[in-house]
């Protein structure tokens, strides 16, 4: 009782009190509740799933699960358990001849979290979408983790989707060749994970116009297209394959448009897209949206979720950068909750004494 008496009269002494010598006892109190402290602010709930972010979790879950064994049958073999530690079916190869530029395995698995279904329904309330809108996904084989979880969201929902998709991807997307991502799509839709059809592919690369991608690549990806009965863009250019997309969009009229991945046409030639953010764009993001589809679409006042730079997009939403797989709400950055930190800190060094100045 009496250290418990001595640990009561340190803590008003540090919080109303003056400032006053305590004993080393009372000092290893206070020390210890400001440890205890700091650990319930840095810990602190987020809140948790809805009934219908955990529905949209499991769909996804049961996706994955499913493109897993697949591609086990076809191959043969298990993938590696180190390239896709959550068996998603997700995870292509570091290179191979669809492949079109450089890219980031960590960032790959993440993107394979089914606790992105969750962060679009978010998205989707944020921009006030209700069942029967419209959106448009244009996305990249870059990352079909993103993908999958977008369309198994939006369908959840109820919304109206235009996809288009260009075929190359980068490094561990879906670049493997006898899995690009019309035969992933297809065979989605085939189990019933999804029911929305692309609008059209291209063949994605260097102006997407599947520069840069070799002949054998190009005819795999031309292949693909075929086996899912979707058109396949046979443009000449960049600026041809953003008119004929822009072109779909305005027939469309989509409410929202979500971006996933580099794609050439929607990020267009302009160094000034770089700089944008990923998460939810509206309009204030327009002059700095640069010349591509998303910058257009910014311009004509149409909110874009740009899905991009994974690791930001984790510190942005909560969601976590390592491999373990958890059904829990996201636990994205507080202001509220990094300033009530900052505030103890500063009044625990103010009143916990330990130097004067002279």
């Amino acid at each position: 009782m009496r250290y418990f008496n001595a640990f009561v009269r340190g803590i008003f002494s540090m919080i109303l009190g003056k400032n006053t010598t305590l004993s080393r006892r009372c000092n290893l109190y206070l020390f210890m509740l400001a440890a205890v402290i700091s650990l319930l602010v840095w810990s602190w709930p987020s809140g948790t799933l809805t009934v219908e972010e955990e529905r949209v979790w499991d769909r996804i879950r049961e996706a994955q699960f499913y493109l897993y064994s697949l591609k086990t049958q076809r191959e043969g073999v298990a993938p590696s358990q180190s390239l896709d530690p959550w068996q998603s079916g997700l995870i292509g190869t570091e290179w191979s001849i669809i492949t079109t530029t450089v890219g980031s395995l960590t960032s790959k698995q993440i993107s394979c979290n089914p606790l992105w279904g969750a962060i679009f329904l978010r998205w989707f309330d944020k921009a006030g979408l209700k069942r029967g809108d419209r959106i448009a996904i244009l996305s990249s084989g870059s990352f079909p983790g993103f993908l999958i979880s977008s369309l198994i969201a939006a369908e959840e929902r109820g919304l109206d989707v235009l996809l288009v998709v260009s075929l190359g991807a980068s490094s561990y997307g879906a670049n493997d060749p006898n899995f690009p991502i019309p035969i992933i799509l297809r065979e989605l839709r085939r189990a019933g994970f999804i029911s929305t059809k692309a609008a059209f592919y291209t063949f994605g690369g260097d102006y997407e116009i599947g520069a840069g991608i070799p002949p054998d690549g190009l005819e795999i990806l031309s292949r693909s297209a075929i086996s899912d009965d979707v058109p396949l863009l046979q443009a000449k250019s960049l600026q041809e394959v953003i008119d004929a997309k822009i072109g779909r969009l305005d027939i469309f009229k989509p409410a929202l448009v979500v971006q996933i991945g580099g794609s050439h046409a929607n990020m267009g030639t302009d160094d000034a897209v770089l700089s944008l953010p990923p998460g939810f764009l509206d309009s204030r993001y327009a002059e700095r949206a640069g010349n591509g589809v998303m910058g257009l679409v910014l311009k004509r006042g149409i909110p874009v979720i740009h899905i991009l730079n994974v690791k930001s997009l984790c510190r942005m939403t909560g969601v976590s950068e390592g491999v373990e797989l958890e059904k829990k709400g996201p636990k994205p950055f507080k202001f509220s909750r990094a300033f009530l930190g900052l505030l103890f800190f500063a009044v625990f060094l103010f009143k916990y004494e330990r130097w004067a100045f002279e």
